[in-house]
């Protein structure tokens, strides 16, 4: 069992719709002008709106990035080296813009409490991340990207690595990380756009804040957050 923190609790935080909006390949979908722009559109659509389900299976790691890649079958011309797509999908993940709100927010909030980031996400992106976290690199004043920010997470769950999604089976996802510190859902708060994903999580014990991006403010969080450990403060002084 690892080391459990003194404060015996854990912000979970979702990624896409929560601390950032960017897709992948944000560098050329992002931009009409590049040559691979229209084909890597057509090729996404059909890879999240297939018959076999690509999408989910990516997300769940039963899929590759390498092996998305070749189902979507683009033709590269000699400008591009084969391996183009591949090495530009890990650079953009790291160059994803962030909602730099409320990863200050977390940052602040990590003197009370473990922050996790929790996200139904691919391989690429949690190569991405574990490769910015691992670099501990110093936040200076231009900070806005994955590569930024990752610093000040303690630690990721990626359905590609556990091979679950949250609404999916949320005791299999976040499960495995809460044993290996000894907490429970009910020492953890959950924050995501869905509210499948907020319903599956409160229905083991957990407390969850539907929150998203561009559409709830800052402040919402603040307060919500403030609450929940406020509460658990004084639910573990009962206790003892």
């Amino acid at each position: 069992m690892k080391q459990v923190p003194l404060w015996g609790r854990v912000i979970f935080s979702d990624w896409h719709g929560v601390l950032s909006r960017d897709p992948f390949w944000v560098s050329i979908r992002g931009s009409a002008a590049h040559p691979l722009h229209n084909k890597l559109e057509a090729g996404m659509a059909g890879i999240f709106a297939s018959e076999q389900d690509l999408a989910n299976e990516w997300m769940k790691g039963l899929l590759s990035s390498g092996q998305v890649i070749a189902e979507m079958g683009i033709q590269l011309d000699r400008r591009f080296r084969d391996d183009f797509l591949a090495r530009r999908l890990d650079v953009d993940c790291a160059r994803m813009r962030v909602n730099v709100e409320l990863f200050e927010l977390l940052r602040t909030l990590r003197a009370e409490a473990m922050v996790v980031i929790a996200t139904d996400n691919m391989d690429c992106f949690a190569r991405a991340f574990e490769k910015a976290r691992s670099r501990r690199r110093r936040l200076t004043d231009q900070r806005e990207t994955l590569a930024d920010w990752a610093v000040i997470c303690d630690d990721i769950i990626c359905s590609s690595d556990v091979a679950t999604l949250k609404s999916e089976n949320p005791r299999a996802f976040f499960g495995p990380w809460l044993a290996s510190y000894g907490l429970r859902f009910a020492d953890t708060v959950l924050i995501d756009d869905r509210a499948d994903n907020c319903a599956a999580f409160t229905s083991c014990g957990g407390t969850a804040i539907q929150w998203k991006m561009g559409t709830h403010d800052i402040s919402d969080a603040t307060a919500q957050l403030k609450e929940w450990l406020d509460n658990h403060t004084a639910q573990t002084l009962q206790a003892r």
